[in-house]
């Protein structure tokens, strides 16, 4: 008798085996990848993120001192001029020898070419600063689309992974209660339960470890968006 009910439990913890087995292989990372969904995740993440705005800005910044180089190229040259009359008071005679032979508007120009040198370089290291800004800015788009792609893809693993988390634990549970029932009427030992049980404790765990590494991924993808994955359509 004994022995006809290991089997008959043998039996049943082999095909809530199979059924879980059947479950995990019906499930795939590859279906469940939508890259329309992915490439709006990328964008939003070019939009949102803080660092990019820094990136932004400094090649803002850059172009903005590269103009101000460029104006800067009439600092150099100084500009004069100055106003010169013979006009005497109407109280005070007309001295032709002391008269100033030119009157009217005289203009000068001084030039300071230690300083003119300079800004051929300065408006290349202006130019140089502006390219550099721009290339830190074109490489974090591509690593930030790259970091999307890899927590996005892991996002998924761990959806996929909680299905048959579910379902294994579903059926742990399913069979403990049909045993549980079935030990309290002694037809099966405590030893038989109590596999039953262990079983139905690690399904369980499992099916908790599944959603916390679901709900961080969550996190870890949301952390580059901005935004909930649900407000992302």
């Amino acid at each position: 008798m004994k022995f006809k009910k290991s089997v008959l439990l043998s039996l049943v913890l082999m095909l809530a085996l199979i059924s879980s087995t059947k479950t995990i292989a019906q499930e795939s990372v590859l279906s469940e990848v939508s890259y329309l969904y992915l490439n709006k995740l990328i964008a939003t993440a070019k939009e949102n993120h803080p660092r990019l705005k820094v990136f932004s800005s400094q090649v803002s910044a850059a172009k903005h001192d590269l103009s101000g180089v460029k104006a800067s190229w009439l600092e150099p040259f100084s500009f004069q001029y100055v106003t010169r009359s013979n006009d005497q008071p109407n109280t005070t005679p007309a001295n032709i020898t002391t008269a100033d032979v030119l009157s009217g508007y005289q203009f000068g120009v001084a030039i300071n070419p230690g300083s003119l040198l300079q800004k051929p370089s300065q408006v290349k290291k202006a130019r140089d600063q502006v390219r550099i800004a721009e290339l830190n800015q074109e490489e974090y788009n591509l690593t930030l689309e790259a970091e999307v792609k890899r927590r996005y893809f892991i996002y998924l693993q761990y959806k996929t992974a909680l299905l048959p988390a579910t379902n294994a634990y579903l059926d742990a549970e399913s069979n403990l209660k049909a045993l549980r029932l079935k030990y309290q009427r002694s037809e099966i030992t405590f030893e038989a339960y109590n596999a039953v049980s262990s079983a139905f404790n690690q399904a369980a765990q499992a099916r908790i470890q599944a959603e916390v590494n679901l709900l961080t991924a969550k996190s870890d993808l949301e952390e580059l968006t901005v935004r909930k994955l649900e407000e992302i359509k």
